[in-house]
């Protein structure tokens, strides 16, 4: 995998994809102001290049505050609880940027199974996988087939992924130095600042060098 420099282009690009008012992190910055101060993004780009060049990792681009919302009225019971993370608007950004050009990469040299629909951009994951299925029950209905068919649902699959088998993906597939190098920067620290509501108050436990999936 090849590596160019971040313009202003990829910046716009990917902020395009964003919602205006979705909630920020620790920086507080909405995304709508980055879409309309388009006089920023060649700035943005110039400090993109510098993190994933040098491979250098500020200490709030990782910090994220997750906010404990309660499922029920039964507030005792840990479990009763929905752990909601807002990451930092610029992390969001140069994440997204990387995995553009991460899914380029593997369109283009065919490294990633078309029945992968879960992984691949552009793709209505539910949708088509209810598309497949009704074509296919349709199909040996009419021809009167035998059909054997099963479903497997992985509980939390995507947050109980080590990150040492990320990165050993990456190296399997021939994914940039430089890219790489962020990726282990950003693993390798974590900051997220737990806030809980409670009969009015604000508690904040912190954690840093998780190993969560934020």
């Amino acid at each position: 995998m090849e590596w160019s420099p971040v313009c202003k282009k990829y910046v716009a690009g990917a902020l395009k994809t964003t919602l205006n008012w979705q909630a920020p992190g620790r920086d507080q910055i909405a995304n709508f102001w980055l879409k309309q101060l388009t006089a920023t993004h060649k700035h943005i780009a110039a400090l993109f290049n510098k993190l994933i060049e040098e491979a250098q990792i500020l200490e709030w681009l990782m910090a994220g505050v997750t906010f404990l919302i309660p499922k029920n009225k039964n507030t005792e019971n840990p479990k009763n609880y929905r752990p909601v993370t807002c990451l930092p608007t610029i992390y969001k950004l140069i994440t997204s940027i990387i995995s553009r050009r991460m899914q380029k990469y593997m369109d283009d040299e065919n490294l990633m199974p078309k029945e992968k629909k879960g992984c691949c951009s552009g793709s209505i994951i539910c949708k088509d996988h209810l598309l497949i299925s009704k074509a296919i029950l349709r199909d040996c209905k009419c021809r009167k087939k035998n059909l054997c068919m099963a479903w497997i649902d992985y509980q939390r699959a995507f947050n109980r992924v080590p990150h040492s088998w990320i990165i050993k993906s990456q190296e399997l597939i021939g994914i940039n130095n430089k890219v790489m190098s962020f990726t282990k920067k950003v693993t390798s620290y974590q900051s997220i600042r737990m806030c809980l509501h409670a009969e009015n108050k604000l508690i904040e436990t912190r954690h840093k060098n998780t190993m969560w999936n934020i």
